[in-house]
């Protein structure tokens, strides 16, 4: 990101994964695997500001090009986004802020420059300690050439001091052993090790990556721990 923040207004995403919740409203980037997934872009150069617009949940008729479809949050031009779904004219994008924030919301597709394709990953850029608010993935070289060892911790409550206080906090855990396909990684976890991701029992703890550096995009099936953990989230690397 460069020049200013980029956001007036900054919201905290429950949980990524489902671009569009209503018709007409963006929610964030969308599922992971479903063949036309997330992919990163740029705020062109020109406007000083690129205003989000409003949803049909916000305002009837958007988004829209009526002014009053505009939201106070704006990107500039060089600011990094996530792009998910689209409608005629408009693009769901998802930023992050310097402090982690998230915020998504429909922008004009004329604003929007898709990142050009991408070769795919090497090991190296998978590797390291990649973190979200209340999750952990650790990605290292498997022991089976071509594949990465994924270990991970997540909590749903640790920042909340009330449940930290009254030991209320849940905790999962996720590990695997997996090749990547391009810059997608999927396993599932079964009783005995790694299993292809559509194996296994459905209660099972399922695992979906994809690395759009520099993020990492997880989703799962929410079957990895206790009740609302979960490991979908977007991550950064932290360590390497």
């Amino acid at each position: 990101m460069r020049g200013r923040a980029g956001l007036a207004v900054l919201a905290w995403l429950a949980g990524p994964g489902a671009a569009l919740a209503a018709e007409g409203d963006c929610t964030d980037y969308g599922a992971l695997g479903a063949g036309t997934g997330p992919r990163l872009g740029t705020i062109k150069d020109g406007e000083a500001r690129v205003p989000f617009v409003k949803g049909a949940s916000g305002r009837k008729g958007c988004p829209g090009p009526d002014p009053a479809c505009r939201e106070k949050a704006f990107l500039v031009p060089g600011n990094l986004v996530i792009l998910g779904g689209a409608q005629p004219g408009f693009v769901c994008a998802t930023y992050v802020g310097k402090t982690g924030a998230v915020r998504s919301g429909w922008l004009p597709d004329g604003a929007v420059a898709p990142a050009p394709a991408s070769p795919a990953p090497a090991a190296k850029d998978w590797t390291g300690t990649w973190t979200a608010p209340e999750q952990t993935l650790v990605i290292r070289p498997g022991r089976a050439a071509g594949t990465l060892d994924v270990k991970g911790d997540a909590t749903y409550g640790a920042l909340d001091p009330d449940r930290v206080r009254r030991g209320a906090v849940n905790i999962g855990q996720v590990e695997g052993e997996a090749a990547p396909k391009g810059a997608d990684l999927a396993f599932t976890m079964g009783d005995k090790g790694t299993l292809p991701y559509a194996a296994g029992d459905p209660s099972d703890c399922r695992l979906r990556l994809t690395l759009l550096p520099p993020f990492l995009l997880a989703e799962d099936n929410s079957a990895c721990g206790g009740m609302n953990v979960s490991f979908t989230n977007l991550y950064r690397r932290t360590k390497p």
